[in-house]
């Protein structure tokens, strides 16, 4: 009887975050910069504690760790420490990558093109070649080629272990800059990892080719119609007003990091790679989506990211076309936009939620009081399903949490799953208690909604 009962409560569970997966339209995370130093205004310091100055940079925010894997000519994986590889997949952002050679074929390290052999000669090559069992490969856009520089590096700044034969140069992207300048083209340097764009008709600029990506969506904002807006595609909640007035970095880190805004206190300032997925490079002076970012200044952003070959240097965008560069931390005329993201290190120590103007989810310590259509449930650890199995400050039940308070909280059918799922948690936990086989079960399954959000 027992076992009848679990199997009933696991296709309950098993129906409730299937149509959880519908709901979270979370495509991809933004990949970490891979930034492990800390700075001040000219060098590297033992990162500081929260209410030190400097506080709230880069490092200090660890989410999406770079995670790649060699590949074989047939696409299977191989070991980190295999010697020949053919190809290299992006473990967070799910891309593959051309690996170059130093052979004198098609994938040379040094061979270049212009912006337009580059498609119409090299990549129309690999795709006529099938290279490793795929015509799909293309010129990576400029978010697709940016992700893949490590901060923490220089010269070339990015992941030698798995891209060995990357010159300290500039690399094509596909994206044209569209403002003023549709001759011109945007590059990576991976010397430094700054961006720019040049003259598409110059042909001494090196290639790496990509396949997957490039789906992005349209409509993945939404308005929580409390001063914040949420990129579904990404999972991050933006501040969606640009903060009053300008600042040096060091004042940005600290704004951010004391702001309270729509009942959350874990704001801080967003990195680099963050900060860029906000870009619409088809957008001219913002260029953003003023939409839901209605008084963005078409000006310099500062990110929390240091320029690792210039300590003086924090990265900036520049949303007047997207350019990504650096400039002196003492700048004072740079502008500010607040980010937070649940499940990147932060910690939400007092967060309200509201749902359909009636429903409030407060946490606060290990107890999570919420209150949906005037019903309210409270739910110690002992009776939360994802505490119970994943441990209370896991990465995994932050990430629930995360998507429970910013995505499912936004719609309807996600606010049925939040009320449905404190209805049958108490339930569920004295199942998995007694019934071991039954918990393993209820864990494989929410590993596999946590895989699908990770774009597994």
């Amino acid at each position: 009887m027992g076992k009848k009962i679990n199997l009933f409560l696991l296709t309950i569970f098993f129906l409730l975050f299937s149509l959880s997966t519908h709901v979270l339209a979370v495509d991809c995370p933004v990949p970490d910069t891979g930034q492990t130093k800390c700075y001040d205004n000219t060098q590297e310091i033992t990162c500081p504690q929260p209410g030190e100055p400097f506080y709230g940079q880069d490092a200090q925010y660890s989410c999406n760790s770079h995670s790649y894997t060699k590949l074989d000519e047939n696409g299977n994986d191989l070991p980190d420490g295999a010697t020949e590889w053919i190809m290299i997949r992006d473990n967070v952002t799910g891309l593959i990558w051309e690996n170059k050679t130093d052979d004198d074929s098609i994938h040379d390290k040094d061979k270049t093109y212009d912006w337009q052999n580059a498609q119409d000669a090299f990549i129309a090559t690999l795709n006529s070649q099938n290279f490793g069992g795929y015509s799909d490969w293309h010129l990576p856009t400029i978010i697709e080629l940016a992700f893949l520089v490590d901060r923490d590096r220089c010269y070339p700044s990015i992941n030698t272990t798995y891209f060995p034969n990357t010159m300290s140069s500039d690399y094509w992207s596909s994206t044209t800059n569209f403002v003023g300048f549709p001759y011109y083209a945007w590059l990576v340097y991976f010397g430094s990892g700054s961006m720019y764009s040049d003259y598409k008709s110059h042909d001494y600029i090196y290639v790496r080719a990509v396949r997957g990506g490039q789906s992005g969506s349209f409509d993945n904002f939404v308005d929580n119609g409390d001063g914040t807006v949420t990129d579904t595609d990404t999972g991050l909640m933006w501040q969606q007003a640009t903060a009053p007035g300008t600042y040096v970095w060091q004042q940005a880190l600290s704004y951010c990091e004391n702001l309270t805004l729509a009942g959350h206190n874990d704001w801080r300032l967003p990195n680099i790679n963050e900060l860029q997925s906000l870009v619409e490079y088809e957008g001219a002076s913002p260029s953003i989506n003023t939409t839901y970012f209605p008084n963005t200044v078409s000006s310099d952003y500062w990110s929390s990211t240091t320029n690792a070959n210039n300590p003086y240097d924090a990265c900036f965008v520049y949303f007047f076309n997207g350019y990504m560069g650096s400039s002196y931390k003492s700048n004072f005329d740079n502008y500010v936009r607040a980010v937070r993201s649940g499940h990147c290190g932060s910690s939400d120590t007092s967060t309200t939620t509201t749902i359909s103007g009636s429903t409030t989810s407060t946490i606060s310590g290990s107890t999570t009081t919420t209150t949906i259509n005037s019903t309210t449930t409270t739910t110690s650890p002992q009776t939360c399903i994802s505490e119970s199995i994943y441990g209370e400050d896991s990465d995994e039940t932050e990430l629930l949490r995360y998507l429970r308070d910013n995505v499912l909280s936004t719609t309807p059918e996600g606010q049925e799953i939040i009320r449905l799922y404190y209805e049958w948690s108490p339930m569920l936990v004295k199942a998995m208690e007694e019934d071991e086989e039954f918990k393993a079960q209820v864990k494989e399954m929410i590993d596999g909604v946590l895989a699908i959000v990770n774009c597994e």
